[in-house]
């Protein structure tokens, strides 16, 4: 692990220019509460697939079920990127499965490390949270809109981080042994994002799933899960299946499809 020197981000600067990334168009703001607010706004407004959001820091960063996500300035990176995919209804919980498969994919590409996967949407680095993916879809018309966020911890000090996610939490420079560059890297997480959404469209979803499911953190380890009503549910983990809805086989050999709420590794 190194510190995140100072390294010219090329990239960043151009964007902080006013100048598109790649062909896309980009919004960087300094502060707001929330990308994929700003971002779904933007897209009931006709921006175009591909556009991003981006912010240094979020005042009320959304994760699932209402969590807040940490966002420290400087030191992560946050943003949101507009898709209008070419899928029915069904199909979109798939894409938090599929950019799952991007980041990590990217990251291991990028920096010979090997982060893994938590259903549905964080990502994993040494079993601690390094980051995490929202996507968020509204009906226009006949298509849907949808906003895919995602926050990654790059450079946050261990000691930022609350006192009761210290030992759950990690960024991503304390695992790798050069600088990481955020604009560098947000090229080609963009760029892998919009590659797994093709693979979606043209109905490639069982090679994405099995991408995924070698990446799985839990996959046959003891579970907790919390319903949002309150129901908790212990046992082994069996991997999502082809709607993206995690299986649980508790102590009964009985199998729940789970589509939200909690889930916790026993002992992890």
């Amino acid at each position: 692990m190194v510190q995140n020197q100072m390294v010219p981000d090329k990239i960043w600067q151009k964007i902080k220019n006013g100048q598109k990334l790649n062909s896309r168009p980009v919004t960087l703001l300094e502060q707001t509460e929330s990308t994929n607010t700003i971002a779904l706004k933007m897209a009931g407004s006709g921006a175009p697939s591909g556009a991003l959001v981006i912010a240094e820091t979020q005042s009320n960063g959304r994760g699932r079920l209402g969590k807040s996500w940490l966002s420290p300035a400087g030191s992560g990176l946050y943003f949101s990127m507009i898709l209008r995919p070419a899928l029915v209804f069904k199909e979109i919980p798939r894409l938090t499965l599929a950019a799952g498969v991007a980041v990590c994919r990217t990251i291991s590409q990028k920096y010979g490390i090997g982060p893994l996967l938590k259903w549905p949407n964080d990502i994993l680095l040494n079993n601690r949270k390094c980051g995490g993916i929202l996507a968020e879809a509204e009906v226009a018309g006949s298509e849907y809109l949808v906003v895919l966020g995602i926050g990654l911890n790059i450079s946050t000090p261990q000691d930022f981080f609350p006192a009761s996610l210290r030992d759950r939490a990690t960024s991503l420079q304390h695992h790798v042994n050069r600088p990481v560059v955020r604009g560098e890297l947000l090229a080609d997480l963009v760029n892998k994002i919009e590659q797994v959404v093709l693979q979606l469209e043209q109905g490639e979803f069982s090679t994405i799933l099995e991408q995924w499911r070698q990446l799985d953190a839990t996959r046959g380890k003891l579970l907790t899960w919390v319903s949002v009503a309150g129901k908790v549910v212990e046992g082994i983990s069996l991997g999502p299946d082809e709607q993206g809805r995690l299986h649980i086989r508790d102590n009964r050999n009985k199998v729940h499809e789970i589509l939200s709420g909690d889930v916790l590794l026993v002992n992890g």
